[in-house]
């Protein structure tokens, strides 16, 4: 039994949902699911209903998440009593979450006095961060952002699939009555390709199945399920066998920034943090 093991119980009790947990953590999803049940076998009692994608504690969940929950709280409690002299940077994730997990290993490899930490979202959610990884859209009049990368939307298809086989690009309007497989429409790269179909091939997307999980869409797709758009960087980031990256002659953009409130005057620390993070993404 591992700690990792039950922070990921503790936050599923919490969260009653694993694609949550896996948000939180930044992994894929069915780690979350293994992981719990390889504890469930380890203790040899089931600790969730599940029903559907909704989870609920048992009796045996709700006896283990007590004992649970204070031992990891004690834990982080010394951990933080060690790390009172480190500076903390509080980084709130909208878009990116793949490439801020490495960014963030990278950093603490680098500076060992500063410590990265990453919330979710809450009402009070401005004084509970100092940075924000996103997508700038809309009205930013409240923000100061740096580009960190432009990332390509490409088409992604099994390789089984005919447009696999295409050489060159593919365009969007050849896409109109296909299968596809994407996030949920809140998500804010979901609203980014339905608007780009809609505004370059005048046609909505046909989703057939919808996720908050990438990992989920990329197994659907190698599965020849459907086909998907996503960013490419975050495709060669992760590689998957059986599946192809297809480039759209109509050229799109995701573009990710990191963002803070105009309102906060960074500090020295801080803005060294800005320039690593700009250094960092060029590799991509």
């Amino acid at each position: 039994m591992e700690l990792l093991q039950l922070r990921y119980f503790k936050a599923a009790a919490e969260l009653e949902n694993f694609s949550a947990v896996a948000e939180r953590f930044y992994v894929p999803q069915p780690s979350i699911s293994a992981t719990i049940k390889k504890l469930e076998e380890e203790l040899g009692v089931k600790l969730f209903d599940r029903n559907g994608k909704r989870i609920t504690l048992n009796s045996n969940g709700k006896i283990f998440y007590e004992k649970v929950a204070a031992a990891i709280n004690s834990i982080d409690d010394g951990v933080g009593s060690l790390q009172s002299e480190k500076k903390n940077i509080v980084l709130y994730p909208q878009a990116g979450g793949r490439f801020l997990s490495l960014l963030i290993a990278d950093f603490h490899i680098s500076r060992n006095d500063v410590f990265l930490s990453t919330t979710g979202y809450s009402q009070d959610l401005q004084n509970h961060y100092d940075f924000t990884f996103m997508q700038p859209d809309g009205d930013m009049s409240e923000f100061e952002y740096v580009e960190l990368m432009r990332d390509e939307i490409v088409l992604i298809a099994c390789k089984k699939n005919k447009y696999a086989k295409v050489k060159g690009e593919v365009s969007l309007k050849d896409l109109q009555y296909e299968k596809f497989i994407a996030h949920y429409p809140a998500m804010n790269l979901r609203y980014f390709t339905d608007h780009l179909c809609e505004e370059q091939a005048g046609f909505r997307p046909g989703v057939v199945y919808e996720t908050d999980d990438n990992q989920t869409i990329r197994y659907l797709v190698s599965e020849d399920k459907g086909i998907a758009l996503l960013p490419k960087a975050f495709l060669e980031l992760q590689p998957l066998k059986d599946t192809k990256i297809i480039p759209l002659k109509e050229k799109a953009y995701r573009v990710l920034a990191l963002a803070w409130r105009k309102d906060k005057k960074l500090d020295e620390i801080e803005k060294e943090f800005v320039e690593y993070t700009k250094n960092w993404f060029k590799k991509f």
